[in-house]
């Protein structure tokens, strides 16, 4: 093991540096880009571990990060990514990992407060990132990897047209058809990225959804706590794609249906899509899902479009996927006062 230092930050100064995160991030090949940087990572920290312990860990370069947090499970404490939940995101990355990795295995060798090393968001060997990262942390213990995430995605580089021509000639009925009674019932669907009471609305319509009914969706007060603050982040940055569906009743035109996502580094992903349970025959999702296809797409705002989590509707939309690993390591070194 090397004996370099890494800087460690406090979390006010990883928010300062988010563009050389960003950086960092796009320097790494392998991982999920959007959802390895701060636009993600941070809300759902504070989401989801408002209060939780962090390493966040700078490489000495200037050029890497390894960004942890401190989880008790079943009576071992757990180091993992901030973002504790989902595992998109990759905790190191950076232009040089075999260094970094050598670094943060070094300190992590020098600490006591730790037994069991969770890193979430890597690519699938023999990719060379994951080779790299368990072969430069195998002195602190055995390891080995577990499934992670498949998210569905799909390619909007031929424009919508050539992604329409793919679907299947039921989907592209069935799409046509809504589209019809959605122009019958007046339906109309705008950008609401400059609002300031887009949380408010969004939140609204989801509390008269399925979601919203079931507790699936993000009316809970860790993920209403998550989105309300990257709606921030992503406006901000001039990165927030969020458009509502809206339909006159009783004179009155009423949000009905919305569909909320960021785009950077021309990939658009996919956060939320929701709608009014009471006009589901309108199929307001799915026209929101078009919408937002066509926009990207003969715009050229966007040339992947990333539906996240792998769901059986998803396939409909998508072309692709993309999967990670798990890499769960138990450590079996001791620091130095204990050996």
């Amino acid at each position: 093991m090397i004996s370099t230092p890494v800087d460690q930050l406090t979390f006010d100064q990883l928010l300062d540096e988010w563009a050389d995160v960003e950086a960092a991030v796009d320097a790494t090949a392998g991982i999920d880009h959007w959802c390895s940087a701060l636009d993600w990572i941070v809300p759902v920290a504070f989401g989801f571990a408002p209060r939780g312990k962090r390493l966040l860990l700078r490489s000495t370069d200037g050029n890497g990060y390894a960004l942890l947090g401190f989880y008790r499970r079943h009576g071992q404490i757990l180091l993992s990514g901030i973002e504790p939940l989902w595992g998109f995101a990759s905790p190191i990355f950076g232009s040089d990992v075999a260094a970094l990795t050598d670094e943060l295995a070094d300190h992590l060798h020098e600490r006591s407060d730790w037994s069991l090393l969770v890193m979430a968001g890597l690519p699938p060997l023999p990719h060379r990132l994951s080779r790299t990262i368990v072969d430069g942390l195998a002195p602190l213990g055995p390891s080995l990897f577990t499934e992670g995430i498949t998210r569905r995605v799909t390619d909007l580089t031929a424009g919508h047209d050539a992604w329409l021509a793919k679907r299947s000639p039921r989907f592209r009925r069935n799409l046509r058809q809504a589209e019809v009674r959605a122009d019958e019932a007046g339906l109309a669907i705008a950008a609401v990225d400059d609002d300031p009471k887009l949380f408010k609305r969004i939140m609204d319509i989801e509390q008269r959804s399925w979601k919203g009914g079931d507790g699936s969706g993000i009316t809970g007060p860790e993920m209403s706590t998550m989105y309300d603050m990257m709606i921030e982040r992503l406006r901000e940055r001039g990165r927030l794609e969020a458009h509502i569906a809206r339909l006159s009743i009783d004179g009155e035109m009423t949000d009905v249906g919305y569909i909320l996502g960021g785009i950077r580094n021309r990939r658009y992903r996919g956060l939320q899509i929701s709608f009014d349970a009471d006009h589901a025959e309108l199929s307001i999702g799915n026209l929101l899902q078009n919408h937002q296809l066509r926009r990207l797409a003969d715009d050229n705002l966007a040339h992947t479009y990333d539906m996240g989590m792998d769901f059986p509707y998803k396939q409909r939309w998508a072309d692709d996927s993309e999967r990670s690993v798990t890499l769960v390591l138990h450590r079996t070194s001791l620091p130095p006062a204990l050996s």
